[in-house]
């Protein structure tokens, strides 16, 4: 069993460190500890050569050490396990299960397998975003002690001073003006936010939702309304499924699971079944 953990002091994080140890020591099981260092290719690098060596890798940590475990899962066949512990665990969310499932998930033989997203030469698991939510990432980053409401807060300050993108599309004619354009795995992003209730990791599509308001008026409007994911029904919001995208717009900022993972020109699309997960 290899384990990836992000340091740090949280009680969640440490409880489940504490009880994962216990299960270590009772069950007499091999384990390799991995604490990240806050440098993704030097993680990258390394997490890969252990895969190689273990059947298991579990994830005690949020979406951004899922993301790291995921780019160095591929192509492997080591199995992922998942104790949430961060910000907003957004690709755990929508699983709907209690901590004790997931814990009793490492020893289980439940498993399924998962889409995993690809951008480039980058792997993610939940939601990539340019535009608006790139934008939000950066605020955060910037931010020294994290939490749930740091999305949040960073997402209203720019609500009323983000100028919004222009994209230009391989399958669309004209560069369209948008405040956010996404493409998504998964359902939920910025630590809780419903942005695509259809999206299905096990379906073998990414789902795009383009969020193009005309006025201020309109942004709050379906700000709230992402916040109970009703804005998909909004006229000023694009809602489609693919498994190949192309965005031709050069120097736009990308974020994917919560992290900065590169600019565009970007080739986006869908791993189909790419990694086990226990659950």
């Amino acid at each position: 069993m290899l384990v990836v953990v992000k340091p740090g002091c949280a009680k969640c994080k440490q409880a489940h460190i504490l009880w994962l140890n216990k299960q270590i020591e009772d069950k007499k099981l091999a384990c390799r500890w991995f604490y990240t260092s806050g440098n993704y290719h030097e993680d990258l690098n390394k997490l890969r050569a252990l895969v190689t060596m273990h059947r298991l890798l579990v994830v005690i940590g949020g979406d951004g050490t899922v993301h790291l475990a995921v780019n160095a899962l591929i192509g492997s066949h080591c199995e992922l396990a998942i104790l949430p512990a961060g910000t907003g665990n957004d690709f755990a969310r929508q699983f709907n299960r209690t901590t004790t499932q997931w814990r009793n998930s490492l020893f289980s033989h439940n498993k399924c397998k998962i889409d995993v997203g690809y951008v480039n030469q980058r792997y993610f698991i939940n939601v990539l975003g340019l535009g608006y939510s790139a934008h939000v990432v950066k605020s955060v980053n910037r931010t020294k002690n994290r939490h749930r409401l740091s999305y949040v807060w960073a997402a209203l300050k720019a609500l009323f001073s983000y100028s919004g993108i222009w994209v230009r599309e391989l399958d669309f004619e004209t560069e369209q003006k948008m405040m956010m354009l996404l493409f998504a795995n998964s359902k939920y992003f910025a630590a809780g936010i419903k942005c695509a209730p259809s999206a299905d990791p096990e379906d073998g599509y990414l789902t795009r939702i383009s969020i193009s308001p005309s006025s201020y008026g309109e942004r709050v409007k379906l700000f709230l309304a992402m916040l109970f994911a009703l804005h998909q029904k909004a006229a000023n919001v694009s809602v489609s499924r693919g498994r190949a995208f192309e965005i031709l717009t050069p120097n736009l900022a990308i974020e994917a699971d919560g992290e900065l993972v590169g600019e565009t020109p970007a080739k986006i699309g869908v791993w189909p079944k790419a990694i086990i997960l226990k659950l």
